[in-house]
């Protein structure tokens, strides 16, 4: 039963990827997330869609969105291993980093994406987000109303023309933001996987997973005579 277990752990280990692969299978999801979040207005229709549904998009989509990216970074580095050891260097030290760099690169996979997207949203795509605000604002400042109606104190609404306005398209100065925001994911999501490095080395991933393969072991007990145990 012993050697049944380090055979499966062995195959777990087996199943990570390289930082770099993990970041980019893991990014390709998050710009799947990121187009969806920000293109919206292409397969939304305002007038189609229940109103709450409308409401909740918009008043969470972007909190939304940023959970899903530190998920995914999370994910890329929790499906990490380090691919170049270096017999000097601990290999927790190695898992810290590659876990580190898996999550920045999802982090900057998503930047790059928002950036390219917010250039599109202020000019190809300025007219559509105009149209789509002023559809969408009329529905969304009447669910809101239809809410505060059950309400005994409610808060003050804000006007279809004021939510009109927080739906318009991003200007050219706003690339400055995404730059910005850019580099702050990078650093988040990279001291992220770097923790989830710092965690996996402390509770059970601080062996090098060649030592735990089942491929390894098969070389290594003709020389010391181990046998399986039952």
């Amino acid at each position: 039963m012993m050697y049944a277990h380090r055979h499966a752990h062995g195959y777990i280990f087996e199943a990570l990827l390289s930082p770099l692969r993990a970041g980019f299978v893991y990014g390709a999801v998050a710009v799947v997330v990121a187009l969806v979040t920000e293109l919206r207005f292409l397969f939304i229709d305002p007038a189609e869609i229940p109103d709450w549904v409308l409401t909740v998009t918009e008043g969470f989509r972007t909190q939304l969105a940023l959970a899903a990216y530190f998920f995914l970074g999370i994910l890329a580095a929790l499906r990490t291993r380090p691919v170049r050891t270096d017999p000097d260097v601990p290999y927790r030290s190695l898992l810290l980093r590659d876990c580190a760099l898996a999550s920045t690169v999802v982090a900057v996979i998503v930047g790059v994406t928002l950036f390219v997207v917010t250039a599109l949203n202020a000019t190809l795509f300025a007219d559509e987000i105009r149209a789509y605000a002023r559809d969408a604002s009329p529905t969304i400042v009447t669910y809101n109303e239809k809410v505060a109606g059950r309400l005994s104190n409610p808060p003050a609404l804000p006007t279809t023309e004021e939510v009109e306005k927080s739906l318009q398209p991003p200007v050219l100065r706003d690339l400055g933001r995404s730059m910005f925001d850019l580099v702050l994911q990078a650093l988040l999501l990279g001291a992220a996987g770097a923790l989830v490095g710092a965690l996996r080395g402390a509770f059970g991933s601080g062996r090098d997973p060649e030592e735990l393969s089942p491929s390894t072991e098969k070389r290594r007990r003709p020389e010391n005579g181990e046998s399986p145990q039952e």
